[in-house]
């Protein structure tokens, strides 16, 4: 069965006649998919499922192919947002996401999504409100207190999310099964707090490759480099690349940027090198790469990120 199709209008007047009480089926399924060429590079496509149940008055599934730089400023509505990053990078209230993570909102909570100019994010998302919301905070909260978490298995949760806009008439469906939906979704986040290789990776040899880069990045932080990496354990670096990528959702190279920048970021906060010699440690020729590396993913230089350390309170 297909997903019935409105354009805004039909959008806007579906939910309306439900809460007049003028449906009597239990649920309205709505969708912009006919106004959106999918062809397009950048753009957004959901469904909208309705219902006269206080558990899940309504359930949004979408997915949102973000244009570089796109800011959403001060957003604030009455649902709370589960947002599941399948691709690119960007920032939520100014700290950063990518790829392979996971973060949410709560419902009428003001904040602002920025994209990356370079590699703006794909975005699976599902917004909910009724009373359901606070069983699925408290399973969150369960796997960790931060708000952004780490996204298992990013390409199968988007041909899921696919198979859910395209394929299934969420109209015809149950309460039971729209909870189903977002139990699974669930299912794909686990805890910063543990970084250690989990069975999320699809066999033990792709864990195994996973786990030894990471030891070996640590290892050796100053000079690491993608072929260097490959050849410790005797794979072919194009090879290594494409598993490495599928299996983190990040290249290797911005893997090793990513470790040196969060070395950098911890030695400035907790340490007193200077930045001179902490440009020199993690391999950066200039102190100028660094900063604009730095300033790139946490939004300030390495000078301006430790004076602010220091003036907030331990």
């Amino acid at each position: 069965m297909k997903v019935t199709h409105y354009d805004y209008k039909s959008l806007y007047f579906s939910s309306t006649a439900l809460a007049k009480g003028k449906y009597k089926r239990k649920m309205v399924v709505a969708s912009q998919l006919s106004q959106i060429n999918l062809d397009h590079e950048y753009h957004t496509t959901w469904v909208n499922v309705y219902t006269d149940d206080t558990e899940i008055e309504s359930l949004d599934l979408g997915v949102d192919y973000s244009p570089p730089k796109f800011i959403l400023k001060n957003r604030s509505m009455d649902r709370l947002f589960l947002n599941f990053i399948i691709q690119g990078k960007g920032l939520i209230n100014g700290e950063p996401f990518s790829a392979g993570q996971f973060y949410y909102t709560f419902p009428n909570e003001i904040h602002t999504i920025e994209a990356d100019a370079d590699s703006p994010y794909v975005s699976v998302w599902i917004s909910l409100t009724g009373m359901y919301t606070q069983y699925v905070v408290s399973e969150l909260n369960k796997k960790s207190k931060k708000k952004i978490m780490t996204l298992e298995r990013r390409k199968e949760v988007m041909e899921l999310t696919k198979t859910f806009l395209h394929s299934v008439n969420l109209g015809e469906t149950t309460l039971p099964y729209l909870k189903a939906i977002v139990d699974i979704y669930l299912s794909y986040i686990t805890s910063n707090d543990n970084l250690e290789i989990s069975d999320a990776f699809a066999t033990e040899k792709i864990a195994k490759l996973i786990k030894e880069s990471k030891s070996y990045i640590k290892k050796n932080l100053k000079y690491v480099t993608v072929a260097d990496m490959a050849a410790a354990q005797h794979y072919n670096k194009k090879y290594f690349s494409r598993v490495f990528t599928e299996a983190m959702g990040i290249t290797p190279s911005e893997y090793i940027t990513d470790c040196k920048l969060e070395w950098a970021k911890n030695s400035l906060a907790y340490s007193e090198l200077s930045v001179e010699e902490i440009t020199e440690a993690i391999g950066y020729e200039h102190r100028n790469g660094l900063a604009i590396a730095f300033k790139k993913k946490y939004g300030c230089t390495p000078s301006e990120y430790r004076k602010k350390i220091k003036r907030e309170p331990r």
